[in-house]
């Protein structure tokens, strides 16, 4: 099970995709594949803060009609059991002198608590968290 996070997500939707990535993404079964509501998130801001225009409009409808619905009950918030796999993976990294991203950080979280491996191309903050990590770039 795997938590994708938003540079896998979005790189389908590039005008050209690493060929890599999408090898692996097709490779995985698509019900052993999750999102983080705050990838989700991320995604729609990202989209949001595009200028008005002809690519803003089709990477909304992309996300909305194409990327999302595919996620359909695999999307994951950050609950209480999260909060407790956020503090403990702070102070874990902290105590070592490193430092994650809130957004990085909610998003490990919902991975510990829910026993899910991250997919990312940022694999460091993921790292310092104790998460597993796969990284479709170099898989």
């Amino acid at each position: 099970m795997i938590l994708l996070d938003i540079n896998v997500v979005s790189e389908p939707l590039r005008r050209t995709p690493q060929a890599r990535v999408i090898e692996w993404i097709d490779a995985q079964p698509l019900e052993t594949l999750y999102l983080s509501a705050i990838t989700v998130a991320e995604l729609r801001a990202g989209v949001a803060l595009l200028p008005p225009g002809k690519r803003r409009t089709r990477l909304q409808e992309d996300m909305e009609k194409r990327v999302i619905p595919l996620f359909a009950g695999r999307v994951l918030a950050f609950d209480l059991a999260c909060t407790q796999a956020y503090a403990e993976l702070m102070a874990k990294a902290h105590a070592v002198g490193l430092a994650i991203a809130a957004a990085d950080g909610y998003i490990a979280a919902i991975a510990t608590a829910n026993g899910l491996a991250v997919a990312t191309r940022d694999t460091n903050p993921f790292k310092a968290a104790g998460v597993e990590v796969i990284n479709p770039w170099e898989a």
